[in-house]
């Protein structure tokens, strides 16, 4: 048998916030929204959701990324690992090879 649900007066309204920001985790703040939209678009690539928080007030006033601790990029904790390790991964070497061919004159 399931328990009654609770009155509303009874829940707590910020209960049902605080079970959903707890599903995600912080792997990397930025500075710049630029730097945080590449790198929630790197995760995207790879099939992960990502959220960035604090980008608007940041936006609105860069001095705020100091007193916010940056723009946060935040996964769910199932793909905690795999976003640090794609964001890790370093793939300038994969262009040492390109033929980029004579530069227009």
């Amino acid at each position: 048998m399931l328990p009654a649900p609770l009155a509303p007066e009874e829940r707590d309204p910020n209960r049902d916030l605080q079970s959903n920001m707890d599903e995600f985790v912080t792997i990397a703040t930025f500075d710049k929204t630029t730097e945080a939209h590449i790198a929630m678009g790197r995760l995207a690539a790879e099939g992960i959701q990502a959220v960035l928080f604090d980008d608007n007030m940041v936006q609105m006033d860069w001095l705020y990324a100091i007193a916010l601790g940056g723009i946060k990029l935040r996964v769910t904790r199932g793909d905690e690992t795999a976003a640090r390790r794609i964001l890790a991964t370093d793939y300038s070497h994969d262009l040492d090879d390109v033929d980029v061919g004579k530069p227009e004159t």
